[in-house]
């Protein structure tokens, strides 16, 4: 069990944390949730050592071990196995069949391992960088932001991949559906205190609004009913007969401790200028095609149509031209063929990641913000604090803006100026959980149309009436919510990045030889099935044993008990011995099932 107590830290005179508990126990995958620049990153600075507290301490399990997933993917080895492997220690340079094993568990070929890193998608870099930290064998994963840059398909492949994950995980991310996904807890950073609760992170802020109504009902009677004892006091004191009950009054309030009016949270906003707009169509598209290089079409012969008020979703792998799509609609890129039709009452709001070049780096945040036209330093400061620029932080130099912090200038440009038709090109990078949720608020709201690109598969559920789907080198329409998508149709290549035979399979009436191989891979597995399930039991026993065994440890350490603490250390060490077996035993019966189900794939390709 790790935890944290009476933790303390402040930068200058703002305070983050005020003698903040928190406890992470066996096997919780924890989802951290709170405002922009509450604390979270910084929680996780001490928990890694990295940063030291003000006051208090966190003590963590013996041989506990962290491992970390940076945002930032640096490779330093030509080699993908040559990067994982080399977390290996002198002791351990002949194990390099761990690392190739590991990766083979994530979906990469005998191929693969020779290849450089830099040459895989960000989705499969994820996975060589978790490769590595697996090797590591640590107990605790620490993510931050990690679908920051991922396309859908890898984020839903994390998802899956995180809530098989045996140890701790504690997770910072901005994408509510992902949280809920992997965690059993969230904890919440509010009002410099950690709070936890079991459930998603929906379920601990309608507590917390719950906890102070209650508070604040609380103070307002206790407020109340001081003034009525104090209004007997006055009455009273004078009078000979009831001296006793007036003092034993004045004693009651002395004691009694008066609850404070808590301070007041500004709720995040958005709200999109509109213009109105009046026709039967904002744009329409008909066999329009584009691509960066010779015969290779990013769109090839795509028709659509955006109706008022329509919110069209955009979704797909990264680099298959969801962007471009974007840029050719806010005409920035030329077509190479076919038409595109612009109402000439259409106003457009483009929000792209190109627009952050395009921000006057001698301004500050309040300037570049009022540059949008009619709009006063009011709306603007509100705006700004909305973004998180409260305060002086409104009134920084765009020139020594983060990337983050540019995209969310830009997107206050984009609320600030009038229009009908918003392009927005993953408008929820770099926000969090709330400015998510007052984001999806204000699109649903807009009575204009949008069509956006994202990967954010809550802002996609919330939002999206219609898809353009960008799948397998193919793009096409779909004229119903994500929802309905996931359910009817959905990506072909959902594992691995290749054709999924399964999913195509699942799609069409199957052919008895598909049937038949299908019992046949039943039969293949079966056993590898139950060794797994064996396997498993074995590790829960002795990951018990090794509970009782601390357990026990700990109380021969407080009775001073060396004879009994030197016993205990030697059984845990042969518990944790044999624990390793059982796992490679574990991941060697993986390989096998691997093996077994690419084989199906396979057979089931050749045969269609």
């Amino acid at each position: 069990m790790l935890f944290g107590k009476n933790i303390t830290k402040s930068f200058g005179s703002q305070i983050l944390l005020k003698n903040a508990d928190f406890q992470l126990n066996k096997g919780e995958k924890i989802g951290i949730v709170g405002r922009n620049g509450c604390g979270k990153t910084t929680l996780f600075r001490l928990i890694l050592n990295t940063d030291i507290s003000d006051d208090g301490e966190i003590v963590y399990p013996e041989n506990y071990k962290i491992g970390t997933l940076d945002q930032q993917l640096c490779f330093s080895q030509k080699t993908i196995v040559d990067e994982v492997a080399q977390v290996l220690n002198e002791d351990q340079q002949n194990d390099i069949w761990k690392a190739e094993k590991l990766l083979f568990g994530l979906g990469f070929s005998k191929k693969d391992l020779f290849s450089s890193p830099d040459s895989f998608s960000g989705g499969f870099q994820i996975r060589i960088k978790l490769a590595q930290l697996l090797l590591s064998e640590p107990d605790l994963l620490l993510l931050d932001e990690p679908t920051n840059y991922l396309d859908i398909l890898s984020i839903r492949w994390l998802e899956k991949f995180l809530r098989s994950w045996r140890g701790e995980i504690l997770c910072v991310s901005h994408d509510q559906r992902f949280l809920e996904n992997i965690s059993t807890h969230t904890v919440a950073i509010h009002r410099q205190k950690l709070k936890k609760l079991k459930g998603s992170p929906s379920k601990i802020y309608a507590q917390i609004e719950q906890e102070e109504l209650i508070h604040e009902k609380t103070r307002l009677s206790e407020i109340k009913e001081r003034g009525r004892q104090e209004k007997f006091i006055r009455e009273f004191r004078s009078g000979a007969r009831s001296a006793g009950l007036v003092q034993s009054r004045i004693k009651m309030l002395e004691k009694k401790e008066q609850l404070q009016a808590l301070s007041s949270i500004t709720p995040i906003r958005f709200k999109f200028l509109e213009e109105s707009f009046l026709g039967a169509k904002v744009m329409e598209a008909r066999n329009i095609s584009f691509g960066y290089k010779k015969n290779h079409d990013l769109l090839k012969k795509l028709s659509f149509e955006i109706l008022p008020g329509e919110k069209i979703g955009i979704i797909g792998a990264n680099g298959k031209g969801k962007s471009t799509l974007l840029k050719i609609l806010a005409h920035i890129l030329e077509l190479q063929s076919g038409t595109l039709k612009q109402n000439t009452k259409t106003i457009i709001g483009y929000f792209g990641q190109s627009n952050l070049d395009k921000l006057d780096k001698n301004k500050n945040i309040v300037e570049e913000l009022m540059s949008t036209g009619n709009v006063g330093e009011q709306m603007v400061r509100s705006i700004a604090g909305n973004l998180l620029f409260s305060g002086d932080l409104a009134y920084k130099k765009i020139e020594i803006l983060s990337g983050g912090e540019k995209a969310r200038v830009n997107l206050g440009k984009i609320l600030l100026t009038p229009s009908n038709l918003l392009l927005l090109d993953e408008p929820t990078n770099h926000l969090d959980y709330e400015s998510v949720e007052a984001l999806i608020k204000a699109v649903k709201k807009f009575s204009g149309s949008t069509i956006f690109v994202s990967h954010n598969e809550t802002f996609l559920r919330k939002v999206a009436q219609k898809l353009i789907v960008f799948d397998n080198d193919e793009v096409f329409v779909f004229s119903g919510d994500y929802e309905t998508f996931l359910s009817e149709k959905g990506f072909r290549n959902e594992e691995s990045g290749k054709l999924d035979a399964i999913q195509s399979v699942n799609t069409k009436k199957k052919s008895p030889i598909h049937k038949e191989q299908k019992k046949e891979k039943q039969r293949l597995l079966r056993p590898f099935k139950r060794q797994i399930e064996r396997i498993e039991k074995h590790i829960a026993n002795i990951e018990k044993a090794q509970q009782t065994n601390k357990e026990a440890f700990d109380k021969a350490h407080r009775q001073g008990n060396r004879l009994k603490m030197d016993t205990l250390g030697i059984e845990y060490q042969n518990l944790q011995k044999e624990l390793k077996t059982h796992w490679n035993d574990w991941l060697n019966t993986g390989v096998e099932i691997e093996s077994i189900e690419q084989n199906f794939l396979n057979e089931i390709q050749n045969n269609d």
